[in-house]
């Protein structure tokens, strides 16, 4: 294949320029903080902007909090959370739908800081958006307020400044002591349901956003985002063909599964490892990558430079990682997300199928990404990628272009069945689509899927109580032992003293259980529960120890359990040693590590003068 002077495809502009001939490209780029102008990030700006009504999802807790408000028995709510969680976009729709607004209707000024109306029921009702924007003093009269009960607040507050005004009020005036308030208000904080505080003889729903799952929400988001009627103006202009943002957006919206699939799978692997974006965060990365931060006028000024920019520069697979494929945007290193995003590693897992499908020089020439707007530029990455041009001369290095090919696969690829090993190699985690496809509302746990991570889970808990590293055609035994031991797996412990044991196989169940959250969803989780005397046994087996899991099952010795995930088994192994089969009297029960790696049990004991070893 002869290389042409100007290989990849470059950004170019046809016809007149028409400065913001799009508005809401400038209103998604006012969304995120890559420069200076990220005015409407807050829900402050976005009240009297019709454009937000393009983007907004009505948020299932606005129907929940206005029922509770307009309900027959006394309550007041507290939403707290971290900034950016939808707090204050919250408080701006109940206030709407309290005062018989349309929904996507702007306000004509932004909310005060409180917002007095009636209701339907002739009841009087309150919003306070932002409890921090209050006085000492004032925080203080309003809380005396809050508890005479004459009528219902919504009160909007972050967790510290909730903390404060609590404690400090049932300290002076309710005789209660400043560690006896934190402690109930700090229970109510970290439920993950709503909870019901009552405090001055007043009845509260407790709900703390920055615990409740808003992917699902983000994901409404940007369906809003991609609806063409956002794109009209674009789509009947003569430079659409060749426009890196409408070019994402066709793309996304073309192609929304796998697009959109993987993208949030991408987020939901990081949530499910303890990285939690607020919605705000999720809303200016998702506004980034459609745009890059371009404008219609500065695409047209890209377009008209002697050195024109590559089209794949600001298509959303490379501005996803925050980089153009080829260097960092260090004005998106500002966005959270995108930090985040870098540190996860994504892509850094090699895949020796797929890596001999696409670079060996007998390399499957037969394998079109399937996207035609894309199949020339993924034909010619993967020819740079191989080696077979100069970096110099594509101003291109091969590892840049080999990286944007495994993009441009895990975003856009339809896979076959048996080939998904590159997206949870791509990600990392080799149970993420196994739990994904749980979540449909007709999903069911197999009697081989059941029984394949019985086992395995067995395994792994036989080495984390044992402290021994076994392999996974060790024995049929479903005998859980725990044991004392160094917990040092780099030593062979071959006896040891057995504190407590359980029959695994049938003390134990796996069941696929759904829990449903404060957004109107449900996920799905594998738990661990025991049978018969082990009742009240219990542990939830979330996406990161089901990876650990598998990748033990794989061989992936290296890898490390969660130190949360430690905990948790620590606590599991304290009830079992409640709860299990011990040995009686001065008996020792004693297991041996054979050279098959099974265990031989032996129990001794001592009668008068005499040491009795018999085999168990």
């Amino acid at each position: 294949m002869s290389r042409p002077s100007d290989i990849f495809e470059r950004v170019s502009f046809e016809g007149e320029p028409r400065v913001h001939s799009n508005p809401f490209v400038s209103y998604l780029n006012s969304l995120h903080c890559r420069d200076s102008g990220g005015e409407n990030a807050l829900a402050e700006a976005q009240a009297c902007n019709p454009l937000f009504n393009h983007i907004q999802v009505r948020n299932p807790l606005v129907d929940t909090i206005g029922d509770c408000l307009r309900g027959s028995e006394p309550r007041h709510i507290i939403l707290t959370g971290h900034a950016g969680d939808g707090k204050s976009t919250i408080a701006l729709e109940l206030y709407k739908d309290l005062c018989g607004l349309p929904f996507n209707q702007p306000l004509k000024q932004p909310m005060g800081r409180r917002e007095d109306m009636a209701m339907s029921s002739g009841r009087l009702a309150s919003v306070v958006k932002d409890l921090s924007e209050w006085g000492d003093d004032d925080r203080l009269a309003l809380l005396e307020e809050i508890l005479k009960g004459e009528r219902r607040f919504l009160l909007v507050s972050n967790t510290g400044t909730l903390l404060n005004l609590f404690c400090e009020y049932g300290d002076q005036y309710l005789a209660k002591s400043k560690g006896e308030t934190e402690s109930a208000l700090l229970g109510a904080i970290s439920s993950e349901q709503c909870y019901d505080l009552n405090f001055g003889g007043c009845h509260f729903a407790v709900y703390n956003l920055a615990l409740l799952d808003n992917l699902s929400t983000a994901r409404r988001i940007l369906d809003r985002m991609l609806n063409p009627e956002n794109w009209s103006a674009c789509a009947g202009s003569d430079c659409h063909t060749h426009c890196p943002i409408y070019r994402n957006v066709s793309l996304m919206h073309e192609h929304q599964d796998p697009v959109l699939t993987r993208l949030f799978l991408a987020y939901r692997r990081m949530y499910a490892y303890g990285t939690r974006l607020t919605l705000r965060q999720l809303t200016a990365h998702l506004a980034y990558i459609l745009t890059s931060g371009l404008e219609c006028g500065g695409i047209f000024a890209l377009s008209q430079r002697i050195d024109k920019p590559l089209m794949s520069e600001f298509m959303f697979y490379n501005r996803f990682f925050g980089d153009n494929g080829m260097s960092k945007d260090i004005p998106a290193m500002q966005l959270k997300a995108v930090k985040e995003i870098r540190r996860q590693g994504f892509g850094e897992r090699p895949c020796p199928t797929w890596e001999r499908r696409l670079w060996l020089l007998t390399r499957d020439e037969n394998l079109p990404l399937g996207i035609p707007v894309l199949e020339d530029e993924f034909d010619k990455l993967r020819h740079s990628g191989s080696g077979e041009w100069k970096a110099e001369d594509v101003n291109l290095s091969p590892d840049q272009a080999r990286e944007q090919v495994r993009r441009m696969l895990y975003f856009l690829y339809i896979f076959q069945a048996g080939d998904e090993f590159f997206i949870r190699q791509f990600l990392a985690s080799p149970a993420i689509l196994k739990w994904w496809s749980w979540q449909s509302e007709e999903a069911r746990l197999s009697l081989d899927e059941n029984e394949a991570f019985k086992q395995r889970v067995f395994h792994v808990l036989q080495e984390q109580f044992t402290g021994v590293r076994l392999p996974e055609s060790a024995g049929g035994d479903q005998r859980l032992y725990i044991t004392l031991n160094r917990h040092k797996q780099d030593i062979r412990q071959s006896a040891q003293v057995v504190i407590a044991q359980v029959d695994f196989g049938s003390e134990f169940s796996l069941e696929l259980t759904g829990v449903e959250d404060e957004w109107g969803g449900t996920r799905k989780d594998l738990r661990l529960v025991g049978r018969g005397r082990l009742g009240e046994v219990t542990m939830w087996l979330t996406l990161p120890f089901l990876d650990y899991v598998l990748m033990r099952h794989g061989g992936e010795a290296a890898e490390a359990l969660q130190a949360a995930y430690v905990a948790r088994l620590e606590r599991l192994k304290a009830q079992l040693i409640n709860l299990g089969d011990k040995t009686r009297g001065d008996d020792v029960l004693l297991v041996r590590l054979r050279t098959n790696h099974t265990f031989v049990r032996q129990v001794y004991a001592v009668h008068g003068d005499r040491l009795e070893v018999a085999n168990a």
